[in-house]
């Protein structure tokens, strides 16, 4: 398939070094003079018989001349060579009738064009290329040039991050990067294109391209031509080759894989769309919890508030009448504490995915994209029928203020906008719109042979240093290599403690420093199920000493690893600092640099202003320029001046004893014959004696001496008398105060600024260079956390979200070129729902790493949507169990028919003492793990229970039984004896944190309740429970959260020096023929094998031992073999409480 690009604009700069040549209008008709001809449009000089030189547009001739002798003379060579030229204008220019008398001032359109006349000259410029003979197939007859995948790759390297590189986009952005439109006349089927021959000088072998911004290298084959690689311009020779002009039909030909596979792609397609598929079960899933989300607000209705009252805390108080809610939505809202938790929007008016009731499902999940009205989010605190006033709190920052009146109704944008971007990511596959051409098919099941590629082999240096300071197992190493050579998915299956977050960590540093040279920022995304999975992923998968940046729209910890950073990295720079203490220079920069602001945020006072002037002179000016030194001293001296004046002008004695000897000054005639000589030597006297800074610039000296020698006065003696009189009382009459109000002077403002500029111009020049980059990095760092985090955006090379949050505002605010990732890893992966998990795999471009453990927590499910899909036989609740991970780890865990390797195993474990190590691998991992680790580095010390790492506390049934709280249960029994063991070790052991698992949400609040008894938790305000503050350090005050109490779900990925497991199922022997029944969530293995991994050193099971002896049923297995391991006294141990 060949692609004739759209017309590609010409360039404002074309290949090759231009001949510039000026010219003046000449012979301009009147109706052209309103014309503009912009810059890079591209011009013809054409030679009429007559001898007169036109430049010819594509819409209009405008004669022209050389403007100098030299132009004449360059002209004469260009037009001699004989060669094609193309000629562009320098600048946009209008043409200009000659005139004898000065033009008025042109408008251009152009802000920066000046006013020109017909004698004022413009210039253009002169491209001249040969002619490109020797090409192996006529242009006549049409070039094609072959574009494949490894182009596709160089583009999306070399394109601008705004630009949107995928094959659809490709030929037009190569016509733009490499073609010139058609010469102003010719065909519009005509393109051009600048070349050079190859490296013996001829075109039959291959050739190169030269774009104005990037070059291409062309290869001869048998079948025309192909584009071998893309290069940046900066590589070009410049004037040593000479560069030819091919003219003629040239097109692109599209032979990339997606082409050549589109016969696959459509079977592909075709499996997507088949009604029995794996991802058509998905999409009926879809469909059925959008209409579960519907019945829930039909079932909770509507309620209309005629006021609302914004309180503290975000908290909002409505006015409401429940009398006409449905009777479920008044008893919830009058008992939201036994109620299941909602959150309720307020809008002005009802939404149509609330009032339409005749939308089909799938429409109603898309609705948001077209939805407008706005909506405030909170959860209710209670309801007072007594007031009528519903109370709800926010549960989204950032809210306007809700609308004074309005409707409230159940909380489900939220569940629109997921469903939605999960029918986005759906799409993309229905219809070819993922970068990766053979994904629909493999999530299919079905095979996508690969052809062979060149393997990476070695680890980077940096992707080794991950592992240090053992280095990478072999599966480390495998799983690292099969990442990065995977033609599109691969899959690591990491059993707990295998160091699954050493391998992406190693991944993403050898993913950086492969993309090193193209736009390696953004250009990997980490991304996993829930929050505090990414968060993890975050603190781990640091590259070039850069973290992650973490995507979220509500800023649910995205702000923690850049903060770590810029504290740590501050840190540093101050270490160096220590190291290279400041110099003159750079004290005297900080000195400027301070002062000028101190001065511009707080001015100094006038009375101050010669003392503060004189400190700057004090500290920088033996280094400052002395053009500045004088202007300091200048305004310092200034200013000394006016406070002595006012201070003197303040001094009423000098005001009382001057101003009779100045009035008394005789300026007449007359009166300078009866005493003028002894009253100037009297005022003369006081003057001197005074010594007043008050008249300082009157020079008084002079007249008055000249008065008192003078025996008959002169008009000039007397005029000048008169004149100092007047200054003399205007000086001493003035008021002369200092400002009341200070405001900073705009001049010294200019001269300290000037001269911290100065200065720090002057230190790059120093030895202090070095200590001043370092000073200014650790600044920034503590004083710009904004401005380090927009830096870090443009540089680092991961982006971290939830799955849902890959294509989310927020995402897309960061600047990633159409949303798409040159990789994509996720965490967790077999936790996260299949259709969650599409939205990332779907932003893919070049690879899919999917790490997780399918022996682990199941994929999360709506128990509802589940029943009813269930309810269509076995086969389709088995196929809704398997996650998609499961799913495709089994297809490729024996090898691909391809001969690829797209699935690992780790299968060392570093956590946990080698006996516990065995009994996970043998009980969960058909014994395939194996352990890295010594016993000697578990040894724990706990005399009570021996140095075995497998305890067993029994709490037999006639303790106490379980009992039913709700849907869940609990055994207060476990629960004490819990609470007495934590608060026996947790203080004699500072150094080890504990953690306590139950399968059951109502028996972690037991045990919470009987550590609060202990001293060892509380409550908090939120309705929650936490571990006393002094729990939250070690010995040292390093932060450790030393205790930990939760359900199964809450504990995958953690670990803990001792971990308690309670199993709160406890009843009499005649009541366990029913093992689901007996048992409940203990007969889930997948579920059994986290809660028995998340141990270091001890793993110790509290319950009913009776349970679990010998004839127990096989679905608790493992808990029976952990029984018999510890009542065999070896490696374990049964301790009665």
């Amino acid at each position: 398939m060949s692609v004739r690009p759209k017309k590609p604009a010409m360039p404002a700069r074309m290949p090759g070094e231009p001949v510039l040549l000026s010219f003046l209008w000449h012979r301009v008709p009147q109706e052209l003079t309103d014309q503009t001809i912009p810059d890079g449009v591209e011009v013809r000089l054409h030679h009429r018989p007559t001898g007169q030189l036109d430049l010819v547009t594509d819409s209009a001739t405008f004669g022209i001349k050389p403007a100098t002798p030299e132009d004449e003379r360059k002209l004469d060579r260009v037009q001699a060579a004989g060669t094609t030229c193309v000629t562009v204008t320098a600048h946009p220019v209008r043409p200009q009738p000659p005139t004898p008398v000065p033009p008025p001032r042109r408008r251009t359109g152009n802000p920066h064009q000046s006013s020109s006349a017909a004698d004022t000259p413009f210039t253009v410029r002169v491209h001249i290329y040969a002619p490109a003979t020797g090409l192996a197939v006529p242009l006549s007859t049409g070039l094609l040039l072959d574009v494949d995948d490894a182009v596709l790759e160089d583009a999306t390297k070399y394109a601008d991050r705004t630009d949107t590189i995928n094959v659809g986009s490709l030929m037009e952005f190569m016509a733009r990067e490499l073609l010139l439109e058609p010469r102003p006349g010719a065909p519009a089927d005509t393109r051009r294109m600048v070349v050079s021959a190859g490296p013996a000088g001829s075109f039959a072998a291959g050739f190169r391209v030269h774009g104005p911004g990037l070059m291409a290298d062309v290869e001869k084959h048998s079948a025309g031509y192909r584009i071998v690689r893309l290069l940046s311009s900066v590589h070009d020779r410049g004037g040593t080759v000479q560069k030819a002009l091919a003219v003629g039909s040239i097109e692109f030909r599209d032979m990339t894989a997606r082409q050549r596979d589109r016969e696959r792609i459509q079977q592909g397609l075709d499996l997507v769309a088949s009604q029995n598929g794996y991802l058509a079960m998905w999409d009926r899933y879809q469909e059925l919890e959008a209409r579960h989300i519907r019945r829930r607000l039909r079932d909770f209705g509507t309620i209309r508030y005629t006021d609302v009252k914004v309180e503290s805390d975000g908290r909002c108080a409505f006015a409401v009448d429940l009398s006409r809610a449905l009777p479920r939505t008044r008893a919830a809202l009058e008992n939201t504490a036994a109620a299941e938790r909602v959150e309720l929007e307020a809008a002005e008016r009802l939404p149509t995915s609330v009032t339409d009731t005749t939308m089909t499902d799938r429409d109603w999940l898309v609705a948001s994209r077209a939805q407008k009205v706005k909506a405030w989010v909170g959860e209710p605190l209670g309801y007072d029928s007594v007031t009528e006033v519903l109370r709800l709190t926010a549960t989204l920052n950032n809210q306007q203020d809700p609308p004074p009146q309005g409707w409230l109704y159940l909380a489900h944008r939220g569940d629109q906008r997921r469903l939605d971007r999960r029918e986005k990511a759906m799409q993309q596959l229905h219809t070819d719109g993922t970068h990766i051409p053979a994904l629909p098919t493999l999530l299919e099941g079905g095979a996508w042979p690969q052809p062979a590629r060149q393997r990476i082999t070695k680890l980077s240096p940096s992707a080794l240093s991950c592992f240090a300071p053992h280095g990478p197992t072999p599966a480390q190493r495998e799983a690292v290599l099969t990442a990065l050579n995977t033609p599109d998915v691969a899959i690591i299956q990491g059993p707990p403690g295998t160091g699954k977050t050493q391998v992406i960590a190693a991944l993403v540093n050898q993913l950086g420093d492969l993309a090193q040279g193209g736009d390696v920022a953004g250009s990997t995304l980490l991304t996993s199920f829930q929050h505090a999975a990414v968060d993890h992923l975050v603190t781990r998968g640091w590259v070039f000493g850069l973290p992650p940046l973490k995507v979220d729209s509500r800023g649910r910890g995205s702000k923690v690893a850049l903060d770590t950073w810029r504290i740590e990295a501050a840190r540093a720079a101050d270490l160096r600092l220590r190291e290279r203490p400041a110099g003159p220079h750079l004290a005297a920069r900080r000195a400027a640099a301070e002062l000028a602001a101190t001065y511009r945020a707080a001015p100094v006072p006038p009375e101050f202003l010669s003392r503060f002037l004189d400190q700057v002179l004090t500290q920088v000016g033996d280094l400052a320029e002395p053009s500045l030194v004088g202007e300091l001293r200048s305004h310092r001296d200034r200013a000394e001046q006016q406070r002595m004046r006012a201070a003197a002008m303040a001094d009423p004695n000098v005001r009382a004893d001057l101003l009779p000897y100045i009035r008394s000054l005789r300026c007449t005639v007359t009166g300078f014959h009866d005493d003028g000589p002894r009253t100037a030597r009297a005022l003369l006297t006081r003057l001197e004696l005074a010594d007043s800074p008050l008249f300082d610039g009157i020079y008084y000296q002079e007249p008055l001496r000249a008065a008192i020698s003078a025996t008959t006065p002169h008009t000039e003696l007397l005029n000048e008398l008169t004149a100092l009189r007047n200054a003399l009382l205007d000086r001493l009459t003035a008021r002369i105060r200092l400002p009341e109000v200070t405001v900073a002077d705009p001049a010294i403002v200019d001269l300290l600024d000037r001269l911290a500029t100065q200065l720090a111009e002057a230190v790059t020049r120093s030895p202090d260079a070095i200590a001043a980059a370092l000073l200014d990095y650790r600044d920034d760092l503590r004083s710009d956390p904004e401005g380090v985090d927009d830096t870090l955006r443009a540089y680092t090379v991961s982006l971290a979200s939830t799955c849902q949050q890959a294509v989310s505002k927020a995402m897309v605010d960061v600047g990633r070129r159409d949303g798409a990732f040159e990789s994509v890893v996720v965490d967790e992966a077999a936790r996260a729902n299949p259709l969650d998990l599409l939205i990332p795999l779907a932003q893919a471009r070049r690879r899919i790493v999917l790490v997780g453990d399918h022996a682990q927590l199941p994929h999360m499910l709506e128990p509802d949507v589940e029943r009813e899909l269930s309810s269509l036989g076995d086969d389709v609740r088995d196929r809704l169990q398997e996650s998609l991970f499961q799913r495709l780890a089994r297809q490729w865990e024996h090898g691909s028919s391809d001969g690829h390797s797209r699935f690992v195993r780790l299968d060392t474990q570093f956590r946990m003492h080698p006996v516990l190590g065995s009994f996970v691998s043998d009980n969960f991992y058909r014994g395939q793990l194996r352990n890295g680790r010594e016993a000697s580095d578990f040894t724990h010390g706990i005399e009570r229970y021996g140095e075995v790492p497998a305890v067993w506390l029994p709490v037999p049934r006639s303790a106490s039984g379980e009992t039913q709280r709700g849907t869940s249960r609990a055994r207060h029994a476990e629960a004490v004896v819990i609470a007495a063991e934590i608060a026996a070790l947790i203080e004699r052991y500072p150094r080890m944190t504990f953690g306590v698992i139950s399968f059951y949400s109502a028996q972690v609040t037991e045990v919470w309740k009987e550590l609060k008894k202990a001293g060892l938790a509380e409550f908090t305000d939120a309705g929650g429970w936490r571990p006393v503050p002094r729990l939250s350090r070690d010995e040292d005050g390093t932060p450790l959260d030393r205790l930990r109490v939760g359900t199964v779900d809450a504990f995958q990925g953690m670990e803990f020096s001792v971990t308690y497991l309670s199993t709160v199922r406890s009843c009499a022997p005649a009541a366990r023929t029913d093992a689901k029944r007996a048992y409940g969530h203990l007969t889930v293995a997948n579920r059994l094998c986290v809660a028995m991994s998340r141990q270091q050193r001890v793993l110790a099971v509290v319950g009913d031992d009776d349970m679990f002896g010998p004839g127990s049923p096989e679905a608790v297995k493992p808990l029976a073999a952990f029984l018999a391991l510890c009542r065999k006294g070896v490696d374990g141990r049964v301790v009665r409480p």
